[in-house]
């Protein structure tokens, strides 16, 4: 089982290359209107796995 702080860093990591992918999936649309709304969506999903991670460590002894 991988300690806290261990977690806490690869779940940051894994965090920031989930939001460099979803990134580079809104730059492949290829509407303007659709590609701000998935940068949009792509940060709303970055602040939502954050926001559960960081909740779930927090619950972490």
């Amino acid at each position: 089982m991988m300690n806290k702080k261990n977690l806490e860093i690869v779940s940051s990591v894994g965090s920031v290359v989930l939001l460099i992918l979803l990134f580079g999936v809104a730059h492949q649309l290829k509407d303007s209107f659709s590609q701000e709304y998935g940068f949009i969506g792509a940060l709303a999903v970055f602040i939502i796995v954050i926001s559960v991670v960081g909740l779930k460590l927090n619950e972490m002894q």
